[in-house]
């Protein structure tokens, strides 16, 4: 019953849907028919300027794309480039703490024989001995 009910109801509303449909295009028919040339003429250069305005907004929109795919190629690149240059950053970081750690090497090794050499001119070195030639007995007077 409530179905019935529900397709009554639906086939009077299609019913005065479609009758006022039909009188507001027998209006419109009657407006159209009145109009001038100059009517007809803003109708034109309207519907031309919807084409037009349809065109820049399909346009707009694949550009619109396009750019989102570069941004999102740009922020691949920009991360590839960050990532090469935390790299590169990490390397220099760490020849540099290697060179730093062999001259403080090399240094140390050359303080100490400097220190070695100085010791050795520092220490007083004993006579030489006197060897039995050098003994010469002296003479009577």
């Amino acid at each position: 019953m409530a179905q019935d009910s529900f397709a009554n109801h639906a086939q009077r509303f299609t019913a005065r849907a479609a009758g006022f449909s039909r009188a507001l295009l027998g209006v419109v028919a009657e407006d159209v028919r009145t109009w001038d040339m100059f009517s007809w003429a803003v109708i034109v250069l309207l519907a031309l300027n919807v084409l037009f305005l349809v065109s820049l907004t399909s346009g707009i929109r694949s550009e619109i794309a396009a750019l989102r795919q570069e941004q999102s190629a740009g922020t691949d690149q920009l991360a590839r480039v960050t990532k090469e240059i935390d790299d590169t950053r990490a390397s220099l970081t760490q020849a540099i703490s290697d060179t730093r750690s062999g001259l403080q090497g090399d240094i140390a090794k050359f303080n100490s024989k400097i220190d070695a050499r100085l010791q050795q001119a520092l220490t007083p070195s004993p006579p030489p001995a006197a060897s039995p030639q050098s003994r010469v007995k002296p003479r009577p007077r």
